[in-house]
C-alpha cells in the first residue's frame, strides 16, 4: 500500500475517534492539560513531547487512540506495532480484541467505550470495582485525568487487557545473616517493578507462617530448629494486584552459645585443697552448665562437679575446668578456664612428735618412732643428731651412741615424704646425756702354746668381749707381774723356770669403761729345748790348701753358746776345735765333718754333727802343646797337682767324634802322635780321670792339619 493511501486510512480512523458525551457518565475531572496535570502530580508520561509521533499507525496529536497506543508501548512495554488490523477506530478495539476484553478494570488496561461511544482511555488507578481513574487525550480537546464511578451509563463498555500492568518480582527476596537459632536475620524484599510498592513480610518454617513473625527481621527460636526457614514478601500497590515472592529456604541450624566471660577457678592450687569453678558469663542466658575438670589438659574421670580437690598424683601440674553450656536449640559449647599455677605439694603435719626409746649409753641401740602424721602411707627417713649436730651416716631407724657422744644428748629428725606432698621434718625430744658403755665378758682369756718350758712361746687369747675392743696384757709368774711382759705373747726365760704363768687381759674401747679378766695358770715351766731351725753345715771347698768353716745355722735361743770339734772320716781330730780348718795333705782322700754343741741357761744342752764333706782332693790342671804335620799331629801333655809333686796317671784323647787314645802320664808328662788325620781344622779333647786324692781335669785344643 502506498504511503498516501495509508495516511488516508489513519486520518479516517482518527476522525471517527470521538468520545462519548461527558453527560453519559458519572465522572469528575481531576485535572486538565498537560502542564496543569503534571503540576498536580498527574503525569502524562511524556506524551506532551511525543504526541507528534504516530503509534500503532494512529493519527498524531491530541487524540485517544494515539495516546493509548503510546502508553501501551512506553508504559506497558508492547511493541510499536498494531496488534490486529481491527484496532484502528476506538469503537472497534473491543470488538477486534474481544478475546481479551472483559468487565474487570486493571491498572494498565484500556477502558473502552465502543457500544456507548467512540473512545478509549488508559486506566491509571482502580480504586474499587466501581471506581477507576483514567488518563486520556481527547480528539481536538485537552489531556486530562478523570475519576469515573460505576453509576449511571458512563461506565466503560469493557476493559481490554493487551498487557496489563502488574507487579513483577525481578529478584526474589533474600535472607541475610546466619540461619540458626538465636541468629538475627534480616529480610531483603527483592527487586520489584514498579518501584515504590508496599511490602508485607511473613516468616515461614517448613512452609507454614510463624505466628507474629511479620517484620523485616526475625530471630529463630528452638521451635524452628531443623526446619526450612524462608520469608515471603507480599508486594502491594494501589490499583495493582498484589504479588507474593518467596526467598530460598534455609535449614535452621542450632544456635551458638558464646562465653562472654570464661569460667574461673578460685582456691589455692595445692594438693588436697578444694578448687571451685564459676560458670562464666554466657550469651544468650538461660543455659544449663556441666563441668569437667582437667589436669594438664587431660579430663579427670568423674571430676564433673563445681568443685575439685586435686590428689597427690597431680602435683606440679596445672588444672583447668571446662564448662559446657547447653540450651534447647543451641549447639552445646565448651569454654575452658585459664590454667591454675602448678599445683603445689600438699601439707604434711606431725600430729604426735617422733620419739626415742632405749637407754642413751655407748654401744646400746636407740630406736626412733616416727610419731603420728596427718596423712597415711608415708615414707619415713631418719637423721640422728648429737648435741644438735648431724651425725654423718646415721640415717636408719636405730642409732648406737659412739664414744664421742658421751655426756651429750641425742635427738632424731624424722622426715615424712609421700608423692604429691611437701616433704616435712619433725624433731623428737632430746634424750638424757649419753653414758659410757660397759663391756660384757662372753668368754674368758686363755694361754695357748705347745709346751710350758723355757723358750717356748706362750700366747694369750683376748677372750670374747661384747663389744670388741683393743687389748693390753700383763703376764704373771707365780702371781707376780713379770717386768716388761705386756705383749700378747710371752717366752719364759730361765728366770721363770719352775714357776706357773698366767696373764690378765685388759679390754679398752673409746666411750667404754676399761674391763679386765685373768686367764688360768699354766703348768710349771720346764727346761727349754734348743731347736735348730737350720742345721749346721760346712762351707768352703774341700781342696788341698783351702780352708773350710762351720756355719752353725739358725737356732733358738739365738744367744746359745757354741763349741766345735772337727772329725776326719768320723773320728775326732785332736785339737781341731776351731770354727775353721785349713786342709792339709793328711786330709787327702778323706771326708771332714764337725760336731757343734749348743748350750744356754735354762735349756738342756744339744749337740749336732754336720754332714761330711766330699773326698778331700788336690786340684789338677792339664796343659797341651801341638806339632801338626802332613796328615798327622804330635801332642805334648803336662799334668800338675796343686801342693803335690807331678802326678802319674792316664789322659784320654778324643778326636773325630768318637775316636779315643789313652796316653800314660809319668811324673806329670806324656806324649802322643796321631796319624791319618784329614786336612783341615780338628778339635781334640784331653781328659784326666780323677782319683780319691786328685780332681779330674779337661783340656780342649783345635789344630789345623795340612
Amino acid at each position: 500500500m502506498s504511503r498516501s493511501r495509508v495516511l488516508m486510512v489513519v486520518l479516517f480512523c482518527a476522525a471517527l475517534l470521538v468520545p462519548i458525551s461527558a453527560a453519559q457518565a458519572s465522572y469528575s475531572l481531576i485535572c486538565t492539560g498537560y502542564t496543569s496535570c503534571a503540576d498536580k502530580g498527574y503525569s502524562h508520561s511524556g506524551y506532551a513531547t511525543h504526541k507528534s509521533t504516530s503509534y500503532w499507525r494512529m493519527y498524531t496529536g491530541t487524540n485517544c487512540t494515539n495516546y493509548v497506543a503510546y502508553r501501551l508501548v512506553t508504559t506497558n512495554g508492547m511493541p510499536n506495532e498494531r496488534p490486529r488490523s481491527g484496532v484502528g477506530n476506538a469503537e472497534d478495539w473491543g470488538f477486534a480484541m474481544a478475546s481479551i476484553t472483559d468487565s474487570t478494570p486493571v491498572v494498565g488496561s484500556v477502558a473502552w467505550w465502543g457500544r456507548t461511544g467512540h473512545h478509549v482511555a488508559y486506566v491509571e488507578k482502580v480504586v474499587s470495582s466501581s471506581e477507576i481513574w483514567v488518563s486520556e487525550s481527547n480528539w481536538s480537546g485537552a489531556f486530562d485525568w478523570r475519576k469515573i464511578t460505576k453509576s449511571g451509563s458512563g461506565w466503560p463498555d469493557g476493559f481490554i487487557h493487551f498487557k496489563d500492568l502488574k507487579l513483577v518480582n525481578n529478584v526474589r527476596p533474600t535472607i541475610s545473616g546466619v540461619v540458626k537459632v538465636g541468629g538475627a536475620l534480616t529480610a531483603w524484599g527483592g527487586d520489584w517493578t514498579p518501584k515504590g510498592n508496599t511490602y508485607v513480610y511473613r516468616w515461614r518454617a517448613d512452609g507454614v507462617n510463624i505466628p507474629g513473625a511479620e517484620g523485616k527481621t526475625f530471630t529463630p527460636t528452638a521451635a524452628q530448629l531443623g526446619k526450612q526457614l524462608s520469608v515471603s514478601v507480599t508486594a502491594s500497590r494501589p490499583s495493582y494486584p498484589t504479588l507474593r515472592a518467596y526467598s530460598v529456604s534455609k535449614k535452621v541450624a542450632p544456635g551458638t552459645l558464646k562465653a562472654t566471660v570464661a569460667p574461673e577457678i578460685t582456691g589455692t592450687a595445692r594438693v588436697d585443697s578444694t578448687l571451685s569453678a564459676s560458670v562464666g558469663t554466657w550469651s544468650p542466658t538461660g543455659a544449663t552448665y556441666a563441668f569437667q575438670w582437667n589436669v594438664d589438659g587431660n579430663p579427670v574421670t568423674g571430676a564433673t562437679g563445681a568443685t575439685y580437690t586435686p590428689g597427690p598424683a597431680e602435683v606440679g601440674r596445672r588444672v583447668t575446668v571446662t564448662v559446657t553450656a547447653s540450651k534447647l536449640g543451641y549447639d552445646s559449647v565448651a569454654s575452658t578456664s585459664t590454667p591454675t599455677a602448678e599445683l603445689a605439694p600438699g601439707p604434711l603435719t606431725a600430729t604426735i612428735k617422733p620419739s626415742i626409746t632405749g637407754t642413751p649409753k655407748v654401744g646400746l641401740p636407740l630406736s626412733a618412732h616416727h610419731g603420728t602424721w596427718s596423712k597415711p602411707d608415708l615414707t619415713f627417713s631418719y637423721q640422728w643428731f648429737v648435741d644438735g649436730s648431724e651425725v654423718s651416716g646415721a640415717d636408719s631407724a636405730t642409732f648406737v651412741p659412739r664414744a664421742a657422744d658421751v655426756g651429750l644428748p641425742v635427738t632424731v629428725h624424722v622426715t615424712a615424704s609421700r608423692a604429691g606432698y611437701a616433704t616435712t621434718t619433725a624433731i623428737s625430744p632430746q634424750t638424757t646425756p649419753v653414758e659410757r658403755g660397759t663391756f660384757r665378758l662372753v668368754e674368758k682369756p686363755a694361754i695357748t702354746g705347745n709346751h710350758t718350758r723355757v723358750g717356748s712361746r706362750l700366747t694369750a687369747t683376748t677372750g670374747q668381749w661384747s663389744p670388741g675392743g683393743t687389748y693390753t696384757y700383763t703376764w704373771y709368774a707365780d702371781g707376780k707381774p713379770i717386768t716388761g711382759a705386756t705383749s700378747q705373747s710371752f717366752i719364759p726365760t730361765s728366770r721363770q723356770l719352775g714357776a706357773k704363768i698366767r696373764v690378765r687381759v685388759f679390754a679398752h674401747r673409746a666411750g667404754y669403761a676399761t674391763a679386765s679378766a685373768l686367764a688360768d695358770n699354766t703348768e710349771r715351766i720346764e727346761r727349754g729345748r734348743i731347736q735348730n731351725v737350720t742345721a749346721p753345715r760346712i762351707t768352703g771347698t774341700a781342696r788341698l790348701g783351702s780352708s773350710v768353716a762351720v756355719s752353725p745355722g739358725e737356732h733358738t735361743p739365738s744367744g746359745a753358746t757354741l763349741r766345735y770339734q772337727w772329725l776326719r772320716d768320723g773320728k775326732v781330730l785332736t785339737g781341731a776345735t776351731g770354727r775353721t780348718r785349713k786342709i792339709t795333705v793328711g786330709d787327702l782322700g778323706h771326708k771332714l765333718s764337725a760336731r757343734v754343741r749348743f748350750a744356754a741357761p735354762g735349756y738342756t744342752a744339744h749337740t749336732v754333727t754336720t754332714a761330711p764333706t766330699g773326698w778331700v782332693k788336690a786340684r789338677t790342671t792339664i796343659g797341651v802343646s801341638a806339632t801338626p804335620g802332613t796328615r798327622r799331629v804330635s801332642f805334648t801333655i803336662k799334668v800338675t797337682a796343686a801342693g803335690l809333686p807331678a802326678p802319674d796317671g792316664t789322659v784320654q784323647v778324643r778326636f773325630d767324634g768318637d775316636h779315643y787314645r789313652t796316653v800314660t802320664i809319668v811324673d806329670g808328662r806324656g806324649k802322643v802322635t796321631l796319624t791319618n788325620q784329614a786336612s783341615g781344622p780338628h778339635a781334640y779333647v784331653f781328659t784326666l780321670r780323677g782319683t780319691l786324692k786328685l780332681t779330674s781335669a779337661t783340656y780342649r785344643k783345635t789344630v789345623t792339619i795340612s
